[in-house]
């Protein structure tokens, strides 16, 4: 066997091992960047929990909205809105653990305007007590300012902290500003597409 036999046996031995390598590296990319399928919320559950979780997210100290209405300036009259997507909904114990990301704030009419005093987004997961007479909210969690890339995972399942996450970097996007409600609910009409 001559020289210029091996060295061809050589490069073709480096070639098919480049080709093992960049294949074993995109795996090894495409593995760790696939991001899991957001879940599937069954929409019979999330019609029975989602009056309770409205009824949460407007009245209870702890919730996004706070304790307390803002005062509006000149004397008007702020009320709170929220408009939530459900991510997931999985059961728990006796209870349903319903995770969202919630748009809540405080809105004034000035004129025939809205404006938002303190409007923000947050993810949460609440558990529901549907065998509650009346149904309940009996424990919450909200994410903690500036964590939400820690703290979904350990609360949404991996397909739910992608969700979270997704919506989190286009919110105006993924979800429904609450100025809709708030405008319906000061008796003003729907802010045409233009405007």
């Amino acid at each position: 066997m001559g020289t210029a036999d091996r060295g061809r046996r050589r490069w073709r031995l480096w070639g098919v091992l480049g080709i093992v390598g960049l294949t074993a590296l995109a795996g090894v990319v495409v593995h760790k960047e696939a991001v899991p399928a957001a879940p599937r919320v069954d929409p019979t559950l999330e019609r029975a929990v989602l009056p309770v979780v409205d009824r949460y997210l407007l009245t209870d100290p702890l919730g996004p909205l706070g304790s307390g209405e803002p005062p509006g300036k000149n004397g008007a009259v702020a009320r709170g809105f929220c408009t939530e997507r459900v991510i997931e909904i999985r059961p728990t114990g006796a209870g349903l653990r319903v995770g969202l990301v919630a748009w809540c704030g405080h809105y004034v009419r000035r004129g025939t305007e809205v404006t938002d005093l303190d409007a923000g987004i947050e993810a949460g997961v609440l558990t529901v007590s549907p065998a509650s007479a009346p149904a309940r909210v009996s424990d919450v969690a909200w994410e903690p300012d500036d964590v939400l890339y820690t703290w979904a995972p350990a609360h949404f399942s991996p397909g739910g902290a992608a969700e979270v996450e997704r919506i989190d970097s286009d919110s105006s996007a993924n979800l429904t500003d609450p100025e809709g409600k708030a405008r319906a609910a000061f008796g003003l009409p729907p802010r045409s597409s233009g405007s």
